[in-house]
């Protein structure tokens, strides 16, 4: 026994002899790392493909600041969703990436909150912050702002039409179907297009109060939004507006100069541009016959914070700098795309040129996305519903069961 108790005092010593030095470990690992307080060596950020080089230009800046590397990786901005929802788990996902509005986002996990000052919250353009967020909550920071607009050839329209009425007028005068000429033209059966001309008549999705939506209180077959159904129906039996007609059609057909006006977002700007050079001109979107004016979506794009990231302090910081004024007017000069920054918004630069006031101007009668996940649930109906109207269906019905469907939906995946 005796024997046994010194044998396993020895091999307690000599394991404690070969045991490896913790304070020196500890001080080499804070040396090879660079970072003494877990700052990250480098950040993943996943950027659209075709505006990835511009982000990494931007970026390098970051990096000349903190001394943290940005790995920009070009993703396609429709299949970042999906691959959040398998990359991120196994831990092979970004820190940062770029979405159009919080959508899904938020229900399926994908997102985490953001701790952001309130000075940095309030220099972004009205509106764009919540369409990051959720029930009150900032889960991305806002890049780029964008809405329909009115653009018009001034050959055939030399002054953009101020009211409907005087956008009918150009359409009747206009108009040849045989040649292929048109007053107007936009894709009606798009929702995106088409509600915010039920939104001016004072139409809701879903009801709101103070940025919480009921999902169950739906406004899409209201008088507001029948009344709005029935002014885009009436483009169509007019002969206005051809049935069918989609955005590429209608941007054909104005590029060819065969169209005095149509509706469009900033990025169809260059396009038009190279077509028509000084004969293009934007407006925002005419006067309702009841005073008020449609009520676009405010569409927002921005960096998510990955709710699989191991850095959130530091890809926010990221977030911050890539959303911030001198960022986004470097990124709006390379892109043409419009910052969501109020103080470029406003700049003189900005105000007269006279292809973005237009834009400028709509954007202050723009409204942002729902912000709940149930909003998925609406487009579908929707469009089939607009294909309907402008069928020559009877509006109210068609509505109607638009909306019955779109509850269905949100009662069997949105509860």
């Amino acid at each position: 026994m005796k024997k046994l108790i010194i044998l396993l005092t020895v091999l307690l010593m000599v394991l404690v002899a070969c045991g490896p030095d913790r304070e020196a470990d500890d001080s080499g690992d804070s040396n090879a790392n660079g970072a003494e307080q877990g700052q990250p060596e480098t950040l993943t950020i996943w950027a659209i493909d075709e505006q990835s080089s511009v982000i990494e230009g931007i970026a390098s800046g970051f990096t000349d600041e903190t001394g943290i590397a940005v790995e920009v990786v070009p993703f396609a901005m429709d299949e970042q969703e999906e691959a959040m929802s398998l990359d991120g788990p196994s831990g092979r996902g970004p820190d940062l990436f770029y979405q159009p509005g919080i959508g899904n986002l938020t229900l399926k996990g994908l997102v985490q909150p953001m701790e952001v000052d309130q000075e940095v919250l309030d220099s972004y353009s009205e509106g764009s912050v919540e369409a990051l967020s959720y029930e009150g909550t900032v889960y991305g920071l806002p890049a780029v702002v964008e809405t329909l607009a009115m653009y018009y050839n001034k050959d055939l329209v030399p002054e953009p039409p101020q009211t409907m009425e005087e956008l009918k007028i150009i359409a009747e005068e206009l108009t040849n179907v045989a040649s292929d000429e048109y007053g107007f033209l936009y894709p009606a059966t798009d929702f995106y297009y088409s509600f915010p001309f039920m939104a001016g008549y004072g139409a809701e999705i879903f009801a709101e109060d103070n940025g919480i939506f009921n999902v169950d209180e739906i406004g899409l077959a209201s008088d507001a939004a029948v009344r709005g159904g029935e002014l885009i129906q009436s483009w169509i039996d007019n002969g206005f507006i051809p049935k069918g007609v989609t955005s590429d059609i209608a941007s054909g057909l104005f590029n060819d100069g065969k169209v005095g006006v149509v509706i469009n977002g900033p990025w169809a700007l260059t396009d038009y541009k190279e077509a028509l050079g000084d004969s293009l001109g934007t407006a925002p979107l005419p006067q309702l016959d009841n005073g008020d004016y449609p009520k676009t979506f405010l569409g927002t794009k921005g960096w998510m914070l990955s709710a699989y990231t191991d850095y959130p302090e530091e890809a926010t910081d990221l977030a911050v700098y890539l959303t911030s004024e001198s960022s986004l007017q470097q990124y709006f000069e390379e892109t043409a795309e419009m910052p969501a920054k109020s103080a470029i918004l406003s700049s003189d630069a900005f105000q007269n040129d006279e292809l973005l006031t237009g834009f400028g101007t709509q954007l202050e009668r723009a409204q942002p996305f729902p912000a709940t996940p149930a909003l998925s649930a609406v487009w579908d109906p929707m469009e089939d519903a607009l294909t309907f109207i402008t069928e020559g269906a009877n509006v109210e019905d068609v509505l109607n069961d638009a909306v019955a469907e779109i509850k269905q939906d949100i009662d069997m995946n949105y509860k």
